[in-house]
């Protein structure tokens, strides 16, 4: 067979995107050991991004071991010498944060018939029967229901925010780690990145007070499943946070609650009538799957004044047919037993990771969602073992700002056994035992 041209598997807008696609061409086979990757130049050219990008993805790259420099041969994929393509084929690759395919829910595509209502530019961009859902499970939630929109999902539905709010640079709060297509979104919209403390309950108040206190004039928060620590808000950590934040009614407060429906912790919210701005956003992505773009936003009447303001001069479109196919998904007959089955599967692959860990030693974070985030000595030299030996995760350079160094794995599709060798091997190497090669 004859070898796959690199440049024809790499893909993506962002540095991330770009890092990533590399990252799972190697775990699919579809890359090798030695693999030559494009100049920086020649990439840049090929996906029509900034050759700033293409240089920020491939550093995310060499510190996370996946790659190596060669001199003047450019860089390569640095797989252990000698295991070849074989070993690149039994890659496991725990860095996406990507549910487990094998437990997302049928989609429910019906045909739509004659009865089908074209809609038609001038109509309303939310499909009304969609946004009613969506009203309820807020107010049932306990999140005072204002302007319910539908966006692209959660970096759409942020943006929009942002631009409908802010018309230069601003400082915004971030959770510190934070997401990283967070700091790659705030990065290209030209706002400064303040970071906030977390612990296994959220942001933590002294992090909320003191980026407060430091001019912010936005914040975004993550009320369940922090990515990548794994903090959700108790009652008490949400009281605390509530207190601090009403004494700054101006900010702008954004909440991504994006593992809403497989969270085992109750819904927890900031948001306040009385504030002028402040939106909730839960993407369908993590329990209907990536493909399934699409996010519910409430938002104070305010602020939703603002985007449709923008929305009325921009892209302000979200696919019809998408829309119905959430809908009819979201109100099949088994939807609601389905999700809770697989929130449950999901704690028991996290947990057992994390017990794993702790039979090592070793202390891990993951109170809530599909990650855990694993302290380490090293990140490049973690990463870069780990990858030798067949496993792939994220360096926490890719959502650090000023915490100390780790490594996020994603464990939504890991099985026991898989756990507890990986928890052996990380052990191994923080101890600088010899690292057993072979995955």
């Amino acid at each position: 067979m004859a070898p796959v041209e690199p440049r024809t598997v790499i893909q993506g807008r962002t540095a991330e995107e770009i890092a990533d696609s590399i990252k799972s061409a190697v775990a699919q086979g579809g890359m090798a050991a030695g693999d030559p990757l494009p100049t920086i130049r020649a990439l840049a050219g090929d996906l029509g991004v900034n050759r700033n990008t293409v240089a920020s993805a491939y550093r995310q790259l060499s510190d996370a071991g996946v790659t190596e420099g060669r001199g003047r041969q450019g860089s390569r994929i640095a797989l252990h010498p000698g295991a070849g393509t074989s070993a690149a084929a039994s890659v496991r690759n725990l860095s996406a944060g990507n549910p487990d395919p094998d437990l997302l829910p049928p989609l429910q595509v019906k045909p739509l018939g004659p009865e089908w209502p074209h809609r038609g530019y001038e109509d309303a961009p939310a499909d009304p029967q969609l946004a009613d859902l969506a009203r309820a499970r807020f107010r049932k939630d306990g999140v005072p229901v204002g302007h319910v929109w539908i966006a692209n999902g959660t970096f759409d539905a942020i943006s929009m925010i942002l631009r409908s709010v802010f018309d230069g640079p601003v400082k915004v709060g971030v959770e510190d780690p934070c997401f990283m297509t967070t700091l790659g979104l705030l990065h290209s919209l030209g706002h400064a990145a303040v970071p906030m403390a977390v612990d296994d309950n959220g942001v933590t108040p002294d992090g909320l007070a003191r980026a407060l206190d430091d001019g912010i004039a936005a914040v975004i928060l993550t009320p369940r499943a922090h990515n990548p620590f794994g903090g959700s808000w108790s009652d008490a950590r949400r009281a605390d946070l509530a207190d601090i934040l009403s004494r700054y009614p101006d900010v702008l407060l954004i909440e991504d609650d994006h593992f809403s429906e497989l969270s085992l912790f109750a819904p927890q919210t900031l948001a306040d009538e009385a504030r002028e701005n402040w939106a909730v956003i839960r993407s369908v992505s993590k329990y209907l799957g990536p493909d399934a773009r699409l996010a519910f936003v409430d938002c104070s009447p305010a602020l939703g004044r603002k985007v449709d303001v923008l929305g009325a001069c921009t892209y302000r479109w979200v696919s019809g047919l998408l829309q119905r196919v959430v809908l009819q998904t979201l109100t099949s007959p088994d939807y609601d037993a389905s999700v809770k089955r697989v929130a449950r599967l999901y704690k028991e692959r996290r947990e057992g990771f994390l017990a794993a860990l702790k039979d090592r030693g070793i202390s891990g974070h993951g109170a809530d969602g599909f990650n855990v985030w694993v302290p380490v000595a090293d990140e490049q030299k973690t990463t870069r073992h780990l990858m030798e030996a067949g496993w792939i995760v994220n360096p926490g350079a890719t959502f650090r700002l000023t915490s100390p160094p780790a490594i996020r794995v994603t464990t939504s599709a890991l099985r026991r056994d898989q756990a507890r060798e990986l928890a052996v091997l990380i052990d191994e190497i923080e101890h600088a035992a010899p690292v057993r090669r072979g995955a």
